[in-house]
Formats: C-alpha cells, sequence, structure tokens
C-alpha cells in the first residue's frame, strides 16, 4: 500500500471548529469537494506524535459533533486521518467511505492499528460493520473491508467455562469466556463448538415458576400504573401528545428472576401509538400474595429486558421498545440495601446476565459485556485482515 500523501494546510479553514479540527475538515474538502459541512464522530491519540482522526462530511445538512450515532447516508462520508499533535497542519488521509440509504453510525473501536464503525437501520436492524486497518509508522491503510456483526442468540454457563452462541445470519461460531485465562475470551474450534452449536439453553427455572408461581400470578394480574401516575412519572412523555383520552397503560411482566419465596420481574411495555407505562421493577411474593413494585426516576421510560437478583443488588438491562424497533438504555445496578442506582452505557441491548468468577457478563444483541469493579467492557465478534475472527474489546 502506497504512502498516503500529506495535505499540508492551513488551519483557519472552517471557523465554525477549532482550529485542529479545522486542518482535517479542510484536509477532508481537499480529498472530497463535494462536502461542505462536517462534524469530528473520534479523535485517538495513537501514538506520542499523532491522533487518529475519524470525521464526517455531508454535502448539504449541518452536522452535529460527538453524538453517540449519527445519520450516515450514501451522499455523506465518513473520512479516517491522521493528524500530528504539534504540528495540527500536517493531516494524512487515510481513507474515505460512503455511507448506506438508511444507517446510524456508530464508532466502536479506535486502536493503533485498526477502527471499526457499525451500523443500525430501521427497525434495529444491523448492517454490515466498516472496517479501517492501517500502519501509523508509514500513515498508509493496509485495507479497508466490511463484515456482517455477530449477535448473541444463546449463553451456557458451567463450572469450567462461559459459552456464547453467535450468528452472523450465516453462520454460527462458539465463543468460551474464562477469567483469568488469557485471553479470556476465545472462539473456539469447529470441534469444540460442535456440541454447543446444536443445543438449546435449559431453562430450567420455568417450570419452577410456573410451578410455583403460575396459578398466584393468573389470579393477581400485575398492577396497572394510573395515568396520573404516568403523567408525574413522564411529563416530557405527556409533552408530546399522550392526553389522557388517548392513552392505553398496558404494562406486563417481562424477564423474571427466582429468589427463595419471591418471584422477581421487571415490567415491560411497548412505548408508542398511544400505548405506553411506566418503567420498574419488583418481585410477586408467595408467602402473602402480592405485588411489591419499586419505581426509581431512572427507570421511568424504559422496560427491563433482561435481569439478575444477587443479595446485594438487582441488574436490569433496560430497553425501549417502540415503533421503529427497540433501543438500548443500558446497564443498571439497584442496592438492594441503600436503594443508590448506578447506571452503565450499554449501546446493545441485553437479554440475559450470567455470573462468571468475580464479573458479571451482559449477553446483548451484539456484544458481550464484562461488569467488572464498577466498570463494563464490552466485547464483539470482529475479523481480522486475514479473515479469522476473534472477540475484541469496543473502545466506545
Amino acid at each position: 500500500m502506497a504512502r498516503a500523501i500529506p495535505l499540508l494546510l492551513s488551519i483557519a479553514l472552517l471557523p465554525a471548529a477549532n482550529t485542529v479540527d479545522s486542518a482535517v475538515f479542510g484536509a477532508f474538502q481537499k480529498a472530497d469537494s463535494g462536502l461542505k459541512h462536517f462534524a469530528l464522530l473520534q479523535r485517538t491519540a495513537v501514538t506520542g506524535e499523532l491522533d487518529l482522526v475519524i470525521a464526517i462530511g455531508s454535502p448539504k445538512e449541518r452536522l452535529a459533533d460527538r453524538s453517540q450515532w449519527i445519520w450516515w447516508s450514501e451522499d455523506r462520508k465518513i473520512g479516517l486521518f491522521l493528524q500530528e499533535k504539534t504540528r495540527p497542519g500536517r493531516v494524512y488521509l487515510l481513507g474515505t467511505q460512503s455511507g448506506f440509504s438508511d444507517c446510524a453510525a456508530r464508532v466502536e473501536r479506535v486502536t493503533a492499528t485498526d477502527a471499526v464503525i457499525s451500523c443500525e437501520g430501521e427497525k434495529s436492524e444491523r448492517y454490515r460493520n466498516r472496517k479501517w486497518a492501517y500502519d501509523v509508522r508509514s500513515k498508509s491503510l493496509v485495507g479497508q473491508f466490511s463484515y456482517q456483526p455477530f449477535g448473541m442468540h444463546r449463553v451456557f454457563s458451567n463450572v469450567d467455562e462461559t459459552v456464547f452462541v453467535a450468528s452472523d445470519g450465516q453462520r454460527q461460531v462458539a465463543i468460551g469466556f474464562k477469567p483469568a485465562r488469557d485471553p479470556e475470551f476465545r472462539v473456539l474450534s469447529a470441534a469444540e463448538s460442535l456440541k454447543w452449536l446444536k443445543q438449546e439453553p435449559v431453562r430450567s427455572e420455568t417450570a419452577e415458576i410456573e410451578k410455583r408461581f403460575g396459578d398466584q400470578i393468573r389470579s393477581h394480574p400485575l398492577p396497572q400504573s394510573t395515568y396520573d401516575q404516568f403523567a408525574a412519572a413522564r411529563p416530557r412523555t405527556v409533552e408530546n401528545g399522550y392526553v389522557r383520552e388517548g392513552t392505553t397503560i398496558e404494562e406486563k411482566i417481562g424477564p423474571t428472576k427466582l429468589e427463595n419465596d419471591k418471584l422477581w420481574f421487571g415490567k415491560t411495555f411497548y412505548d408508542g401509538e398511544g400505548t405506553t407505562g411506566i418503567g420498574g421493577f419488583g418481585y410477586f411474593s408467595a408467602s402473602d400474595g402480592k405485588y411489591h413494585l419499586f419505581a426509581p426516576s431512572e427507570l421511568a421510560e424504559w422496560s427491563v429486558s433482561a435481569m439478575d437478583v444477587e443479595p446485594a443488588a438487582v441488574w436490569l438491562a433496560l430497553v425501549h421498545n417502540g415503533e421503529w424497533g427497540g433501543s438500548s438504555g443500558g446497564l443498571l445496578r439497584y442496592d438492594r440495601q441503600s436503594a443508590a442506582i448506578s447506571r452503565f452505557e450499554c449501546p446493545d441491548i441485553g437479554f440475559e446476565f450470567v455470573r462468571a468468577g468475580a464479573g458479571l457478563l451482559a449477553a446483548t444483541g451484539y456484544s458481550v459485556a464484562v461488569i467488572e469493579s464498577d466498570r463494563v467492557t464490552r466485547y464483539f465478534v470482529d475479523r481480522t485482515t486475514g479473515g479469522k475472527l476473534r472477540l475484541a474489546p469496543a473502545t466506545h
């Protein structure tokens, strides 16, 4: 691959941005004169002398900086650049790429060797990840390609290893996780994967829940929030047109977890077209036959897609179930003694928690989130330039 040509520009090109970013935007415009408006998506120090800069350019619409998601349409381009820190006018173009007809783009990973951008469409459809591999020493692009992301569909846990089965729609792979192993995540060989790919998780709690709580739950439906409670808990939604006469509150029991004589659950509801609810969680007690509900304000806008109940805390994965599909509200920890809430960002919708060693894992639509010491690190199935699959940590 030939060395990228340095673009030596004045840094006073675009007054709406700072001078360092303006140098990148000027290089972008020089590479594609049809682009008129620019926004910075990510700036990462990749060496002591260089930043890796990701920007997006548009021929018509103005763009907002540093949004978690940004619309990446066919007429918009994302560009990758290297920029010298001490001489920001020295900008090196690595590559540009047009988007899709329906793509909300997010930077997943930026390192000294590669960058990955994901793309989500309408109704939560996931398009191909775009990847750039580069050599910062020669300031050149090594390769640029795309691959279909893998969704995490099944989880198996035993004393030896936690195994995730992932699929990109055409093939399945098994991924093993073992704490303290180096690396902790490993894509299993075809022979090792075979037994996991054929299995379905055993939901032993399902039969037990039906046996112990089925009749009681059916005879004691989940209490529904009133419109006045809804209006007090979600005033912004009311402002968007949810008036009393046209609003239907329809809350259901979502994910469940057994704890002695308690059936813990997260509430779930469709939030659109006049139907809605108030987020929360709680438990049904077999001893008194009553619901015990918790409705922290942090949950008001969200349904619960997964939960885990431990002696010290309740963990919840949050989701908005709207007419345009589901969107993640991250992960939440509720301290059972103090009632303190801790919220963790996670852009993918969680569907199951599993304890592995000292850490808690959340299997999500397109990643595994490892929660350890109040820190969340996401890992996704990535493809190398050589075509191999690996679990790579997301850096955003």
